[in-house]
C-alpha cells in the first residue's frame, strides 16, 4: 500500500528526495484545481496551466525546509499559501508587461461573498459526506485525508467547465452569480453546469449501477 501523506512528510523531512516527489505528486490535482480557479481570465490566455502547476511544485520543494506542520491540514493550507502568493507575483508581473490589461486574479484567502457564505449543511456539506461515502473506508480516510484534497483528485474526471464550477461553489464557497461573473456567464447557466457536473461526479463516485451510495441531490434554489 502506497504510503499516506503523514508517512511521506516524515520521509521527505527525513531527506528522502524521492517521498518529497511522491508528496508533490499527491497534491498535483489539488495544485491544479486552484490554479486554474485562481488565474484570472487575461492570464489565463497568457499563460498555460501546466506551466503554472510546475512553477508552483518547484516552489514546494524549494521552500519545503520551511513547514513545520504536523498534519494534512497544515500542508493544505501552507499549499493554498504558497499557490496564492504565485498568483499574486503573476498578476502584478503580467500588469506591469501588459498595461492593456491586468490579468486579475481572484484572491484565494478572500472572504467569500454574501451568496455563498455560511453554506454548511447544504450542498458544499452534503457533497464532501458524498466524498466520505465513497470510500472503502470512510473513517479511515477521513482521518487520514483531507476531503478538500479528495475533492480535487474527484473532479479531475470531469469536463473542465464541470470542474471549475464545482470547485468554485463547494471549495470556494462562491455562489452561482459570482461565478457566473468569474466566468463570463449567467447564473442560469452556471448552475446547469453545477447540476451537470454533480451528477457526473456522483455517478463516478458510486461506481458500477445498484452501488450502495444513495446521495440525496439537495439543489440550492
Amino acid at each position: 500500500m502506497a504510503d499516506g501523506p503523514i508517512e511521506l512528510l516524515t520521509r521527505a523531512r527525513a531527506g528522502e528526495t524521492e517521498a518529497l516527489g511522491e508528496l508533490c505528486a499527491l497534491y498535483r490535482n489539488y495544485l491544479r484545481m486552484i490554479v486554474r480557479t485562481g488565474l484570472g481570465p487575461r492570464l489565463r490566455e497568457r499563460l498555460e496551466l501546466s506551466d503554472v502547476v510546475q512553477e508552483a511544485l518547484v516552489e514546494v520543494v524549494r521552500q519545503f525546509p520551511q513547514f513545520t506542520g504536523q498534519n494534512e491540514a497544515a500542508l493544505v493550507g501552507w499549499l493554498r499559501r504558497l499557490v496564492s502568493q504565485k498568483l499574486a507575483d503573476l498578476g502584478r508581473y503580467h500588469s506591469r508587461s501588459k498595461r492593456t490589461g491586468t490579468g486579475s486574479i481572484l484572491p484565494l484567502d478572500a472572504p467569500c461573498d454574501s451568496g455563498g457564505a455560511a453554506r454548511s449543511g447544504e450542498g458544499g456539506g452534503r457533497l464532501l459526506d458524498m466524498l466520505a461515502l465513497s470510500q472503502t473506508s470512510p473513517s479511515e480516510v477521513v482521518s487520514r485525508r483531507e476531503l478538500i484534497v479528495l475533492l480535487a483528485d474527484a473532479l479531475d474526471v470531469l469536463p473542465v467547465p464541470e470542474a471549475d464550477v464545482l470547485w468554485l461553489y463547494h471549495a470556494e464557497n462562491l455562489s452561482f452569480e459570482a461565478i457566473g461573473d468569474r466566468m463570463g456567464m449567467s447564473r442560469k447557466s452556471v448552475r446547469g453546469i453545477w447540476a451537470r457536473g454533480l451528477k457526473r461526479l456522483k455517478r463516478s463516485l458510486e461506481g458500477p449501477p445498484g452501488g450502495s451510495l444513495r446521495y440525496e441531490d439537495g439543489s440550492p434554489a
